[in-house]
């Protein structure tokens, strides 16, 4: 295809350095901020922001991890997509390595839609706090903190097993040619029938040679409809937390003074920009990919990997909105590199 650059030398070891320098700069920046700024009005928040910072970092690794050129191959067919990385091809005890760092990628993508939803979630306890009542209201820090680790662990333990179970190769989907398109190999010179090489697929119809005929594929299917389960039930509790949130800071009859009212509108805003990146750069890519092949049956074949690049850039530009809507913490950067720019508005 006309795009192949986009995903082939020398581009995508220079986009991939890039976005990879990025987010371990602007990250850790973050932390590092998060660590030596004193914010009273940020309270415990300052947590959740690290362990996001921590979350971009092992999502932009997991793009660059192992080898200095790996990230993955996407090809859309039209029945779903194979997914697959750029790797040598090894075998760790009797599954393909390349299959296992697939599932490895799958767990540290898909966790930056869970840490949004807890972001919301203390964004409206911590307004509604004293207002509304809830079974959280005795809760300690700790109750929270095991409460997030465990729903965190079976998060993204349903997400890597739904995986392994319905989307690893099986011999339909790694042998058969009907359902293995030839052009994989024509465009990436990679050949899925070699049990070395493994990835995942995602194919609701397949070729049934006893009937002769395409037939539909449950465990692709029910794989499917969990995996949008387990999206949509925190992109729920962000759109539940978006419209509390907003109506308690707006409500006249809160607890709250102008002065913490104002504040929180703008962490509530900093909030809903941080979240915009993601939906941007990696929520519109991910549901064209998952759903897009499997409702429309067209194939737009190599495109996939175009999209699928798109999601490394949200992990290196979203600790930059942070750093710069957060006042103490733009100021703070301001000070550290000695910034030609006047803090005194900031950092009032």
């Amino acid at each position: 295809p006309v795009y192949d650059w986009f995903f082939h030398e020398p581009f995508h070891s220079i986009f991939l350095g890039v976005t990879t320098s990025l987010s371990l700069f602007s990250n850790g920046l973050l932390l590092y901020i998060v660590a030596t700024t004193q914010s009273t009005h940020i309270g415990p928040y300052r947590y959740l922001l690290a362990v996001f910072a921590a979350c971009d970092v092992t999502t932009a690794i997991g793009h660059a991890a192992v080898q200095p050129v790996s990230n993955f191959y996407m090809h859309l067919t039209p029945t779903g997509f194979y997914f697959f990385p750029r790797h040598a091809e090894n075998i760790i005890i009797t599954e393909s390595f390349d299959t296992v760092f697939c599932l490895f990628f799958i767990a540290t993508y898909y966790q930056t839609f869970l840490i949004l939803a807890y972001h919301f979630i203390y964004r409206y306890k911590t307004v509604t706090s004293g207002v509304s009542r809830s079974f959280t209201d005795g809760w300690s820090m700790r109750h929270w903190v095991w409460t997030g680790i465990v729903v965190y662990v079976l998060y993204i333990a349903g997400f890597v097993g739904i995986c392994a179970i319905a989307f690893t190769p099986t011999d339909n989907s790694r042998y058969h040619r009907t359902n293995v398109p030839s052009e994989i190999l024509d465009i990436y010179g990679i050949d899925l029938s070699d049990q070395r090489t493994g990835f995942t697929v995602i194919s609701v119809k397949q070729w049934d040679s006893s009937l002769g005929s395409w037939e539909v594929h449950l465990p692709s299917i029910l794989g499917l409809v969990l995996l949008l389960s387990l999206f949509g039930g925190t992109a729920s509790a962000i759109v539940f937390c978006i419209y509390k949130t907003n109506a308690a800071i707006r409500s006249s009859d809160n607890h709250l003074t102008a002065k913490t009212r104002k504040m929180q509108m703008g962490l509530f805003r900093a909030l809903l920009i941080q979240t915009a990146i993601p939906c941007l750069f990696s929520y519109a890519p991910l549901a064209t990919t998952l759903v897009f092949p499997a409702v429309s049956g067209i194939s737009l074949g190599a495109f996939g990997n175009v999209l699928f690049s798109i999601t490394a850039i949200f992990p290196s530009i979203d600790a930059f909105f942070v750093l710069y809507f957060i006042a103490r913490f733009r100021t703070a950067v301001i000070r550290l590199f000695r910034l030609p720019i006047n803090t005194s508005v900031s950092s009032s």
